[in-house]
């Protein structure tokens, strides 16, 4: 996930958190596909919409620690329904001691009988960022650095269809300029798109979806699944400066092991077709898939990955986790193989901030390839 995503799920979480001092049920992060249900007839109090403001602090390998503010708008666009979901738009700034920075306004908007979701992330970054090459084998002791600067917009709508089935369109806009690097380095050796032929470009398409979903949590389910497929399209024709398409294939599955711990197992796939800029490979690593590699450490064309988490309380508030994982980048289908997938091993805590609610505070540490450890301290399960 992208400093983005993880940005735009910290602030939905933790407007929830408040949500819930004000004895609401907590609701899907905007990352996160909401869990679907089917609605009864119930009276309860008209909803009050509530304007909130807090502070943010995370940490992780790839941006040391991060500070900024964040305010969110709490909503019902039927305040009288008691079973429709809470809307929220939030939005924020936050600066990494890594020289990091986003900004961001984001929705996730509950249309009155919940027929219709609008979702939307709306950005602008500056990211200091390492760099290895394209591919699977690139060298681990050699990393250059590089910053872009980069704006975001990604407006989606869903239709329910039926029961827990909806479909969905959205447009996605990518303006990333600015693009400093080292002349001469892996950018230029590895001919990539987006910075050796042009300092600036445009990403411009449109994304189809599918999601279906059966969890009964949105954070921390123990039993369920979600599937949900993205087919996006990128075209010249459109205003695009490569034309290329991307296929997301997300499936999670949780089982209930015992009556306070779950197993939860995630397959998570991303194919890219076309002339596909830098900042739209596929990438292995991050605080959610692949914890063990730094947020990109491998890119690619094409990735393909899985992953499986025991969760178990130990006492109190507090529980723990065992995760392992196993995934790779390609340029093509022939490419993957079982002897090229890497490795990914890490164990971590948790810390019920809300314990009625299963808004834990995540402490990881995850170990790959070539001795790299990563951790990180982040709300919310990785997946």
């Amino acid at each position: 996930m992208s400093l983005t995503s993880r940005f735009f799920c910290l602030l939905i979480l933790l407007a929830a958190q408040n949500i819930s001092c004000f004895g609401q049920n907590l609701e899907p992060n905007i990352n996160q596909e909401p869990h679907f249900f089917t609605r009864k007839d119930s009276v309860k109090p008209a909803y009050k919409n509530k304007f909130l403001v807090f502070p943010l602090v995370a940490l992780s390998t790839e941006t040391s620690w991060v500070f900024g503010v964040a305010n969110a708008y709490v909503f019902k666009t039927d305040k009288k329904d008691s079973l429709l979901r809470v809307s929220t738009m939030p939005s924020g700034i936050l600066y990494t001691l890594n020289n990091q920075i986003l900004i961001a306004l984001g929705a996730n908007i509950f249309l009155p009988k919940e027929r219709y979701i609008i979702r939307f992330e709306n950005s602008f970054s500056k990211f200091p960022d390492k760099f290895w090459g394209i591919g699977n084998n690139t060298d681990n002791n050699v990393s250059e650095s590089y910053t872009f600067t980069q704006f975001y917009i990604n407006p989606q709508l869903y239709r329910k269809v039926y029961g827990n089935l909806f479909l969905g369109a959205g447009v996605d806009y990518q303006r990333v300029f600015n693009i400093e690097y080292i002349a001469g380095g892996y950018f230029d050796r590895d001919l990539v798109k987006g910075v050796y032929d042009q300092k600036s470009y445009t990403v411009f398409g449109y994304s189809l979806f599918i999601n279906h979903d059966s969890r009964n949590h949105a954070y921390v389910p123990d039993r369920g699944e979600l599937f949900r497929v993205r087919f996006s399209n990128f075209n010249k024709s459109v205003g695009s400066d490569y034309n290329f398409q991307t296929l997301e294939i997300d499936y999670r599955k949780f089982i209930k092991v015992t009556k306070r711990s779950v197993l939860a197992i995630q397959s998570l796939n991303t194919f890219n077709f076309g002339d596909v800029p830098y900042r739209n490979l596929a990438i292995l690593g991050g605080n959610n898939m692949m914890r063990g590699y730094w947020a990109g450490r491998y890119r690619d064309l094409k990735f393909m990955g899985v992953q499986a988490e025991y969760r178990f309380p130990i006492k109190g508030r507090v529980g723990a986790v065992a995760f392992l994982g196993a995934g790779q980048v390609a340029n093509n289908f022939g490419e993957i193989s079982f002897d090229r997938l890497k490795p990914s091993i890490g164990t971590g805590l948790r810390v019920a901030v809300l314990k009625q609610d299963k808004l834990n505070l995540r402490f990881d540490v995850a170990a790959g390839t070539g001795g790299s450890i990563n951790y990180y301290i982040v709300l919310a399960e990785s997946f």
